[in-house]
């Protein structure tokens, strides 16, 4: 009798240290590779980052432990899909979709922000601010000069549509481009505009927000994920959808975007709808839940 309970606490001990191993094998530590911010002063990635975070958090039970390592570098925006499909420095992006990314990575069709990206203001100069008080349509917000950093992705669509653009090449420089008159305006988001010209209030004195004008140009914007690592894209997958089915997603949108979209105040502007000539086909439009209803239509093209 005490032979044979010995014997079955023995096999019961090698069963459960056999059961622990296996798995803590199949729950392996998830690394998710990030970028690093633009700019010492760029505080974008703080609301994506706290996403990323949610969305792996939620899973961890059915997914295992993750790390979110950053690079020790900012790779530039016309790098970084490059690096995505190598997987080696980062394995995950935030990004406005094109089909180019959509092929060359896994897209993971939630968009982070809401589209809050699809309603642009204008960041101009406080010198030039009469230039836009006649202007109502596409036709006529043409014939000024708009800034653009060459790796935006939404210069793609301002060139195919024929707007006269001026170049920058970093982050930094397209602001203080503006605040010496290169160019009439810089198209941002709701949710970017008023912390960046606050943040550089010292720096660039002569910026400010066009008080009448909004742009709407439908533009998704995503977590991209290594073709290397798709089992990460499966966690952000399952995880994001958890956030948007309980409510997550929009609570932590409204606490962070909820002022600008308010002090925006777009039912109050001329939006003129710019559209967007490459918006990939498989944007989820029909997913109502997805997106935040800024309680505007946009005028018909």
């Amino acid at each position: 009798m005490f032979i044979n309970l010995h014997i079955s606490s023995f096999v019961y001990s090698i069963i459960l240290l056999f059961s622990l191993f296996a798995s803590s094998s199949v729950l392996a530590l998830d690394k998710i590779k990030v970028n690093k911010g633009q700019s010492e002063i760029d505080i974008r990635t703080k609301y994506t980052y706290n996403i990323l975070n949610k969305a792996l958090s939620i899973g961890r039970n059915k997914f295992g432990p993750y790390k979110i390592e950053t690079a020790g570098f900012s790779i530039p925006n016309h790098q970084t899909l490059k690096e995505l499909t190598k997987g080696e420095f980062i394995n995950v992006a935030m990004a406005l979709s094109t089909e180019e990314w959509e092929e060359n990575s896994i897209p993971i069709r939630i968009p982070l922000r809401r589209g809050i990206f699809s309603y642009r203001l204008l960041a101009i100069n406080k010198s030039n601010s009469e230039a836009f008080n006649n202007i109502n349509n596409l036709e006529q917000l043409k014939q000024l000069t708009i800034g653009l950093r060459k790796s935006w992705r939404t210069r793609k669509t301002f060139e195919v549509l024929g707007f006269t653009i001026s170049d920058a090449y970093s982050y930094d420089s397209i602001f203080a481009m503006l605040d010496k008159n290169r160019f009439d305006y810089i198209p941002r988001g709701i949710h970017e505009i008023y912390d960046e010209i606050e943040i550089r209030k010292n720096s660039f004195p002569n910026l400010a927000v066009e008080p009448r004008l909004a742009l709407y140009i439908p533009s998704p914007f995503y977590m991209f994920v290594s073709k290397t690592t798709p089992k990460i894209a499966q966690r952000i997958q399952w995880g994001l959808e958890e956030l948007v089915k309980k409510g997550i997603l929009q609570k932590t949108f409204e606490q962070y975007y909820g002022k600008s979209i308010k002090k925006a105040d777009l039912k109050n502007r001329t939006i003129i709808n710019v559209g967007n000539p490459v918006l990939p086909s498989k944007t989820p439009l029909e997913r109502e839940e997805l997106w935040y209803s800024f309680s505007v239509e946009p005028p018909a093209k």
